[in-house]
């Protein structure tokens, strides 16, 4: 589509400061017709502009043929039908756009939200009703639900159990008779307000458009034809039962739960609102220092900018603002209020039926102001509704599946009165959205952008276009940002034009409209996060051994037992994992295909030691030569030659390394982007196409800017939810296949486990250990520069002071958790593979491997955890690795595989977990240990 521009000097166009705007000719036609201009009554000379015209050269366009697009011709614009174009204004600088007038507020989602046909009486209560009745019934309903969720009890035999308990009360005449307990276990769900069905409205929605109508709403409804303009689809299906009743059958519906409901249930958790951080005292901008250290979402830039208290207008010419509301003098922001919530919106699709292509979606909001560890537990993440499918919604639907959200989310923005456990009278809860966080291709539709395989706008927050993916343009910073109000006037224009107009916007503007727009304050660019989990690990990382390394024979089956391919799959199958982490193929040589990414970012931890030990040479260094070519194969367009694609490599592993930090300031974001640029950039040396995955990448530290560290936004967590979702059962049908008493039973059963409490024992440390006792006399040491005051002696020493008994002063225990992992130790069986682990000294760490784990305590002083730890053995006669310059960075380390002495440590300086590659010194002529640490700080 031709973006060529044009001086239009219209009555409208001339009121600019340069009695201009560049228009396209379809836009100069109209304006001729609608707004004559004044001082040239007879037309505007198009070709006299078009020459002088420094945004475009149509002096060779004469020559055309007469069949060529009219877009593409100078000369007289040509007439368009009226209905076929609307208005369209080139944006420019604030300082120079054109004054707008007759601003009115941005109409609100027409759409019922959940709950609200529901009468007072039947709406659930946030206090559930067993709590009105006697402790006898409520203990009865809740003995009847845990056997019907925990022991598998069938639900007659669960509603048999209950009226056994409820009977033997009534024999013993203690059984009310106001509020007369219910005697089935759904009611008794009820009662207990576990039962998921009263929480969820059962929209039923068009099958073409998926406008969503309410139960009462369809009742209503004078016939089955869809109420949205142009659409063909029909709601339902009515017939007669049995009873001789008029019935409505919805053909497809959608649940959802309220957003508002659903906050409303969590504020009356106790702690819930405790947990919910108070952001009035915080700074803001204080990532403006490039060496300020960022843990989570609450220290980039977007969390103070969110506001309260505002209506979004739309000018006449299409100019999107938000104003402070009619009653209120200012807006404030959302860090100014206690309860100001900041939501993630997460949208994904996926399959849910074996053999059969289905795609269906959960909506879920994360709330980014409870702490790391419980930002996305199952209780606190809304999934506010569950899309369908059998195909992936295209933008119409998405917009109609977001109404009820987003109508609820506009409530939020101007204050929600709500109860909050341990607070006196109801309280105002604000929450707004704050990121956008979903995949490449959902993003796009959320936000109605095209697609990432459009030709001129395939990046969602540049100006970069599809051909310069493939040249250093793309990576050198050269590109402007997206102007976000820009995109909202555009793609208010293409809400109500016609479906020719909208392709052409669509086209030009790459923008269609999208029911977020109508949030006041949302910014479709400034609020979107780039997928880091989908772009780095199944973008970048997959295409590096597809296309690379597989697809590019690097690691060949040539030469036996000896190929890098034998030695690429013996490398990885020797690696001993830490038992949280996912395990890799065993062939994964021939079964190359990853389906993960938390397997292609395993893999991409140790991609360096792997590739050094397939491509190696006798002096242990990489070759600077190309692989043999396996017979019958022809050779790709890139260079394969090892040392310099290993080079790349090497960059991409840093930069990847220190962007996915759980900490991380604005230097080292800065310094891990440029690391993936050096690494796209040696790619286009070595002439390896690349995707527009590699060019959006470039945009990662923009994104840490606004959002923090990629750790607090990426996407494992919702897909981890996913997975809980494929799991439910359903009943196979793509109408209604969820069935909610099964899911909430399911899902219920899997919150509720925990690891059972055992209190650990007393032990005698001179019967502990191997051999006996070793353990009793550097414990004895440690604890006595712990508790100097104390002046521990030995049991048997006449010396004075405070005895440190043999067996009255430690326990041993079998592993610790810190920070969600275990860590175990050599002397449990159980937990031996566990027992290794990096430990802090000062500033640097040390890989050891724990040996024991003990509680200690004299007297009545607080009991202490520590742990003996063996140091592994290193030196400088280590010969040099290929990485050895980003050893830190990449936490790998090279050792003799040698133990030093037992010493005692506080569990404390436990860092991180390790992998272990056993290989082979060619040079040294004897075994060595590679060790990689498996956690996401930096030492830079």
């Amino acid at each position: 589509m031709s973006m060529n521009r044009y001086k239009c000097s219209c009555a409208r166009c001339s009121q600019h400061p340069d009695r201009f705007i560049y228009q396209t000719r379809q836009v100069i036609t109209k304006h001729m017709k609608k707004y004559p201009p004044v001082l040239q009554p007879t037309g505007v000379d198009t070709n006299a502009d078009a020459g002088a015209n420094p945004m475009n050269d149509a002096s060779g366009s004469s020559s055309e043929s007469e069949g060529t697009n009219h877009r593409e011709r100078p000369g007289i614009p040509p007439q368009v039908r009226d209905d076929e174009y609307d208005f369209e204004f080139q944006h420019m600088d604030d300082q120079h756009e054109l004054q707008d007038f007759n601003f009115r507020p941005v109409a609100w989602p027409d759409v019922r939200v959940p709950g609200s046909d529901q009468d007072q009486e039947d709406r659930p209560s946030l206090i559930p009703q067993a709590f009105q009745e006697r402790p006898g019934v409520r203990l009865a309903y809740l003995n009847t639900v845990i056997g019907n969720v925990f022991r598998k009890q069938s639900i007659q035999a669960a509603t048999d159990a209950l009226n056994n308990q409820l009977n033997c009360m009534l024999l013993e005449g203690v059984l009310p008779e106001h509020l007369c307990p219910v005697r089935h276990l759904l009611s008794a769900k009820c009662r207990l307000g576990i039962d998921a069905d009263q929480w969820i409205t059962q929209y039923a929605i068009c099958p073409e458009c998926w406008k969503h109508f309410t139960p009462a709403q369809v009742k209503e409804l004078p016939s089955p034809e869809c109420t949205v303009p142009d659409c063909e689809g029909v709601l339902y299906d009515e017939h007669t039962d049995a009873k001789g009743k008029r019935v409505r059958t919805s053909k497809k519906i959608m649940p959802h739960i309220s957003l508002i409901g659903s906050l409303r249930q969590m504020f009356m958790q106790p702690g819930f609102a405790k947990s919910v951080q108070d952001s009035r005292q915080d700074h803001p901008g204080q990532n403006e220092d490039e060496d300020y250290v960022m843990t989570d979402m609450h220290d980039g830039m977007l969390w103070h900018e969110l506001k309260t208290n505002t209506v979004r207008e739309i000018g006449k010419l299409g100019t999107v603002h938000d104003r402070p509301q009619d009653n209120q003098p200012a807006t404030t922001k959302l860090t100014e209020h206690r309860y100001g919530l900041h939501l993630t919106l997460n949208i994904d699709w996926m399959g849910i039926l074996e053999n059969r292509p289905h795609s269906s979606g959960p909506i879920y909001y994360a709330i980014n102001n409870l702490p790391q560890d419980q930002q996305f537990l199952q209780v606190n993440v809304i999934c506010a509704a569950i899309m369908l499918g059998p195909k992936e919604p295209n933008i119409v639907q998405i917009n109609h599946c977001l109404e009820p959200s987003t109508h609820e989310l506009m409530e939020l923005k101007n204050g929600v009165k709500m109860d909050v456990y341990g607070e006196e009278g109801l309280v105002d809860v604000f929450a707004d959205n704050e990121a956008l966080a979903c995949n490449m291709p959902a993003s796009h539709k959320c936000n109605g952008t095209a697609g990432h395989s459009h030709d001129f706008h395939p990046c969602a927050f540049c100006d970069i276009d599809i051909v310069k993916i493939n040249t250093p343009e793309g990576y050198n910073n050269s590109w402007t940002a997206k102007d976000d109000h820009h995109m909202l006037r555009q793609s208010f224009y293409s809400k109500d034009a016609t479906p020719t107009r909208q392709e052409v916007i669509l086209q030009d503007h790459r923008v269609r409209f999208s029911i977020l727009n109508v949030i006041p304050g949302w910014l479709p660019l400034r609020k979107s996060a780039l997928d880091f989990m989908h772009c780095i690990f199944l973008g970048i990382i997959s295409h590096l051994f597809m296309c690379v390394l597989f697809g590019g024979y690097m690691l060949s089956g040539m030469g036996g037992i000896n190929s890098p391919k034998r030695r690429f799959e013996d490398i990885i199958n020797a690696v001993r994992w830490p038992s949280h982490v996912t395990r890799l193929p065993k062939n994964l040589g021939e079964n190359q295909s990853l389906k993960k990414a938390d397997k292609w970012c395993r893999l991409l931890t140790i991609t360096l030691v792997i590739l050094w030990w397939a491509w190696r040479d006798a002096n242990d260094e990489i070759p600077d030569t190309k692989p043999p070519l396996p017979p019958n194969t022809v050779a790709p367009d890139f260079s394969r030659n090892r040392c310099s694609l290993y080079q790349a490599i090497l960059f991409l592993c840093t930069g990847v390394r220190i962007l996915a930090s759980h900490t991380i300031s604005m230097a080292q974001a800065r310094t891990g982007q440029s690391f993936l640029a050096h690494y796209c950039l040696e790619c286009l040396q070595l002439r390896i196409p690349l995707t527009i995955n590699h060019q959006a990448s470039m945009h990662t530290a923009d994104m840490i800017k606004k959002f923090g560290p990629v750790y607090t936004w990426w996407l494992f967590a919702f897909e981890r939810f996913n997975g809980m979702l494929e799991r439910v059962h359903h009943n196979g049908t793509s109408s209604r296949p969820w069935k909610y008493d099964d899911a909430d039973s399911s899902l219920s059963e899997r919150s509720c486990r925990r690891l059972p409490l055992r209190n650990a024992k007393l032990i005698n440390l001179h019967a502990y250990g191997s051999p006996p006792g070793v353990f009793y006399p550097i414990l004895l040491q440690y604890c006595h520069s712990l508790w100097p005051d104390l002046h521990l002696v030995g049991d048997l020493s006449c010396n004075n002071g405070t005895p440190f008994y043999v067996n009255k002063v430690s326990c041993a225990l079998t592993y610790i958790r810190k920070d969600g992992i275990h860590y175990g130790c050599t002397m449990n069986q159980r937990t031996h593979a566990d027992s290794f682990a990096f430990i802090s000294q000062g500033r640097t760490r040390v890989p050891v491997q724990i040996t024991a784990l003990f509680v200690v305590g004299v007297l009545d002083v607080v009991p202490h955890v520590c742990a003996v730890v063996r140091r592994l053995v290193s030196d400088d006669d280590i010969p040099a690795m290929p990485w050895d310059l980003y050893t830190s960075t990449l936490g790998i380390h090279v050792l003799y595989t040698e133990l030093g002495p037992q010493e005692v440590v506080p569990v404390s300086r436990i860092e991180c977990p390790l992998a272990l590659i056993p290989v082979h010194s060619n040079i040294l002529k004897k075994d060595l240990w590679i060790t990689i640490s498996f956690d996401h700080s930096q030492n830079l």
